[in-house]
């Protein structure tokens, strides 16, 4: 593999772990700027709403997300980037968890989940960006389960 094929792998690579770095530090704002556009971007959750969501869609949903969830931790295991001239595709296992906390009660209860993702990434003019996610929940998970939960390669820059 050359290495204008090695750095665009790694700049994929980047690209994906600054998304889920942006959510655990609440960084809000930037989440939409990891979109392809608002024509460009679609995605499918392993949460409801379970219909294709647009870019508007889809950040109202991690926006929610991300915002209520407090101790949020995360998990990118068996990380696989193919590159195709201007588009990529990533592929791995995310386990993650959090406590989501209700304000208005000032009540809080666990949430992970284990899913297996894809992204689809397009490059443009503004860097690499997310062009499709799809979250697939593992049928047989357990949120309880604990760190032994691991796939043969992981990283975890928490």
């Amino acid at each position: 593999m050359d290495s204008q094929s090695q750095r665009e792998k790694k700049d994929v690579e980047a690209v994906v772990f600054a998304f889920f770095e942006a959510g655990k530090n609440k960084d809000i704002p930037s989440l939409p700027g990891f979109h392809a556009g608002s024509d460009s971007f679609t995605k499918f959750d392993e949460n409801p709403p379970y219909t294709r969501q647009n870019s508007e869609q889809a950040f109202v949903h991690e926006q929610a997300s991300f915002s209520n969830i407090s101790d949020y931790t995360y998990q990118i295991d068996d990380l696989r980037v193919d590159v195709f001239g201007v588009a990529a595709v990533a592929t791995f296992y995310l386990t993650y968890k959090g406590m989501f906390v209700n304000d208005y009660s000032f009540e809080g209860s666990p949430v992970g989940s284990r899913a297996r993702v894809t992204m689809v990434l397009t490059k443009t003019a503004r860097g690499w960006k997310i062009a499709h996610e799809h979250f697939s929940r593992f049928p047989d998970w357990v949120s309880t389960k604990g760190s032994d939960d691991k796939g043969p390669s992981s990283r975890n820059p928490s």
